[in-house]
């Protein structure tokens, strides 16, 4: 088998982003599908799929670890590695090589990396609001989509960083305090401040929010300083998460020798794709560090990070936007995503199992 050609196409969602589809053709017919969805940056991230496609023509798409190494090296002489948009391109081509691999021998994704069949993935979504009373309604409204986990942005919305004054560390503490009295301890609550405060001041609210035990506190200070991780970290009993912008496992390899994190959460997009991240959880399994990917892509990048997800040892949980934030999700697919008991199920079916019904998603394309 041997790949003759590489092509993307956008698709405007309804919460800012434009999914990034890249599909891989081979001479045998079979067509794999992928995601390098980067925020914002989307066509920017499709010009370097189209560029780095010339290296990969002609290859046999089974061999996608000698792909991949192609192309963080870089695609062709002279070509320097880049950062997240290249990384992003890279991602959508290795899903893909992956999605044929799995329609070629008929198998999910996650039994060629190891796993079972078919999965079941924890999952949360996303709540927010101003007042206490906002937060809760909105929680709840979330919880009855079918979750039980739930993440906000709680701290930032009362502080913009680095520092937080006393009455905004009191207003962050009197919304935990309505949120645990409402939901009860059973559900599972996280906060991200987006990597905005300084470490001192994140290692104050990350105590400050210990009595209402938050499944984790993530991306506490810039992911440039992994020591300042480390001492927020060693400093509460609050679990630290973080590392979504990180963009190869060398990276990561800093954060997990540092101590910065509890848990690791790589994007399967900006990682590099599938062949990258296993390697991440392999590394943060050595460390006793769970993974909760970072994941807010279509519907192709949710299952490939779910494939993953199902073959670790070590997973803990994966964000997923909520049914509700883009209602039309699922009448673009052939099979929709599903959630049970708050779990993505990874379905028993060839490949990443994500294919589009063309005339629902044509609507959505970006022309």
């Amino acid at each position: 088998m041997q790949i003759t050609d590489v092509t993307v196409r956008l698709v405007q969602s309804d919460c800012g982003r434009k999914w990034t589809l890249v599909q891989v053709y081979t001479d045998a017919g079979i067509v794999g599908i992928g995601e390098g969805t980067y925020s914002h940056k989307e066509f920017v991230v499709a010009r370097m799929v189209e560029d780095l496609k010339g290296a990969i023509i002609g290859q046999d798409p089974f061999h996608s670890e000698a792909i991949y190494q192609r192309l963080f090296g870089g695609g062709r002489e002279g070509y320097h590695t880049g950062g997240v948009m290249f990384t992003s391109a890279i991602s959508g081509i290795d899903q893909a090589l992956w999605d044929i691999k799995g329609k070629a021998l008929n198998a999910p994704v996650c039994a060629l990396l190891g796993g079972p069949r078919s999965a079941r993935v924890p999952v949360y979504s996303h709540f927010g609001g101003r007042t206490p009373d906002d937060l809760v309604r909105d929680a709840q409204r979330v919880l009855a989509e079918g979750y039980n986990a739930l993440k906000s942005d709680i701290s930032i919305a009362e502080s913009h960083g680095p520092k937080a004054t006393r009455q905004q560390l009191k207003n962050i503490d009197a919304k935990y305090r309505a949120l645990r009295a409402a939901l009860g301890d059973d559900i599972q609550i996280m906060d991200d401040p987006h990597a905005l405060f300084d470490p001192p001041t994140a290692l104050e609210i990350a105590r400050l929010i210990e009595p209402y035990h938050l499944l984790f506190f993530e991306e506490p200070t810039i992911p440039e300083d992994p020591d300042g991780y480390a001492r927020v970290r060693a400093g509460t009993s609050t679990p630290i998460a973080g590392s979504e912008r990180l963009t190869s496992k060398y990276r990561f390899n800093d954060f997990f020798r540092a101590g910065a994190v509890d848990i690791a959460q790589p994007d399967i997009v900006y990682i590099g794709g599938i062949t990258e991240m296993k390697k991440v959880a392999a590394l943060a399994e050595t460390y006793q560090v769970t993974i909760a990917p970072h994941n807010t892509k279509g519907p192709v990048g949710i299952m490939a990070a779910a494939h993953v997800m199902a073959a670790i040892p070590n997973p803990l949980i994966q964000e997923m936007i909520a049914p509700s934030r883009i209602p039309w999700r699922n009448d673009v697919l052939k099979d929709p995503l599903v959630i049970e008991d708050s779990c993505l199920v990874v379905p028993d079916r060839p490949g990443l199992g994500v294919e589009f019904d063309e005339r629902e998603l044509k609507p959505h394309l970006v022309s």
